[in-house]
């Protein structure tokens, strides 16, 4: 009798702080003609792999919120090489008006104990971009980190750096300040096994 099993790594993925909290905001710092880019803020975010295991992974996003989005926000704000696959939805107001958006990025990642940067695929199929903001993009994008000059996953054991999101609040002409509104985004991050 011959038994065992082979099994990939088993890896965990932990966010300091999952709740990203802007408190009060005063309206009258909000542009009635323009959007607000509000600061940003962060929370560290860990990779660990069992033991000394190591594997190709990535962080795959879902918007929770997608339908609030406003349609070129962040190309708005940040340039165009943010589409709005980089641009969660900040929730709608009781009349259904768009508050706004967020960005997401991956900064000061380490892997192993290297400097890591983000590569992206935006759902090519394994084709990574070399030229990543470090944003994380939602729908058919993964990101994943290289170490090398090779433009692919590496394979890490951990990996680890600051959750950075900036948001932007709507036109305040657009959104009744009339009532408390309630910025309400939501994402799914997904580790993946590549």
């Amino acid at each position: 009798k011959v038994k065992g099993y082979i099994a990939p790594a088993s890896c965990s993925f932990t966010i300091g702080n999952s709740i990203i909290d802007y408190g009060r905001i005063d309206p009258n710092t909000l542009s009635p003609t323009n959007y607000t880019k509000l600061a940003k803020k962060s929370s560290p975010y860990a990779i660990r792999c069992g033991s000394s295991a190591k594997a190709k992974l990535g962080i795959k996003v879902v918007d929770n919120r997608a339908s609030t989005r406003i349609p070129g926000l962040m190309t708005a704000q940040f340039g165009t090489g943010y589409r709005d696959n980089y641009n969660y939805g900040l929730g709608t107001t009781a009349k259904g008006q768009k508050i706004g958006g967020y960005v997401v990025h991956l900064r000061n990642s380490v892997a192993d104990g290297k400097p890591a940067y983000v590569i992206t695929d935006e759902g090519y199929g394994g084709t990574w971009d070399p030229r990543s903001s470090e944003a994380l993009g939602h729908t058919a994008n993964i990101s994943s980190w290289r170490t090398g000059s090779a433009v692919t996953p590496a394979q890490v054991n951990t990996v680890t750096g600051n959750l950075e999101i900036q948001a932007v609040i709507n036109k305040t002409a657009e959104v009744d300040m009339s009532n408390q509104v309630n910025l309400d985004g939501q994402a799914t991050l997904e580790l993946r096994y590549l």
